[in-house]
């Protein structure tokens, strides 16, 4: 009897380690699939305003599609797959960041309310150092004339100022986004006006 007692007692503290580990284990993966989102959502970022750096004219990249231009950062897929295999609708993820836009914002401004265009879609692949180190994230970045423009077209840049949007997902489900507004100064280089990042 003794024995059986003490046996269930060892399985019952057995069976307490091995849920603490896989709970630790997994509080571990998430804290680090949030991390690696967290920095790719800035880096697609970075990503975005060197390839805006170069064009002179942003309202080539705030055109209606599918007439504006994309960042040579481009897998050219309308459906791609995430770091976990679900497929990204790439449309339905643009209607939800206008969605999200217009609740926030506000739709006051009549024409000069921002007009989200997708600008970047691909994997991390030509951004690492090293091509033997894999990052499971998926960049998208969309791009928008600000609210201030005052020349009430969305797809025309009058004042040298747009909105971005970059988001990274990643795996488990993680998504990080970082969103800030950008102008080009008379002497021609980029400035950061404001950022906030979000979940």
């Amino acid at each position: 009897m003794v024995a059986l007692l003490l046996l269930t007692l060892v399985g019952a503290v057995a069976a307490a380690l091995v849920a603490i580990s896989t709970m630790e284990t997994m509080i571990s993966a998430r804290y680090r699939h949030a991390q690696e989102t967290a920095f790719g959502a800035e880096a697609a970022f970075e990503l975005a305003l060197r390839d805006l750096s170069v064009l002179p004219d942003w309202s080539r990249v705030l055109a209606i599609p599918p007439g504006n231009l994309m960042s040579p950062f481009d897998d050219g897929e309308v459906m791609p797959r995430g770091p976990d295999g679900r497929t990204l609708d790439l449309a339905g993820m643009t209607t939800n960041r206008q969605r999200e836009s217009d609740t926030r914002l506000g739709t006051g401004f009549g024409g000069d309310s921002p007009r989200w265009r997708l600008f970047v879609h691909a994997t991390p692949r030509e951004l690492r150092a090293r091509p033997d180190i894999s990052v499971p994230l998926y960049f998208v970045v969309w791009v928008s004339d600000d609210e201030s423009d005052g020349d009430g077209d969305p797809a025309i840049d009058s004042n040298g100022r747009i909105l971005l949007y970059a988001l990274a997902v990643g795996s488990g489900g993680a998504r990080r986004s970082v969103e800030g507004r950008i102008s080009r100064t008379v002497g021609g280089d980029i400035r950061l006006e404001g950022l906030r990042q979000g979940r």
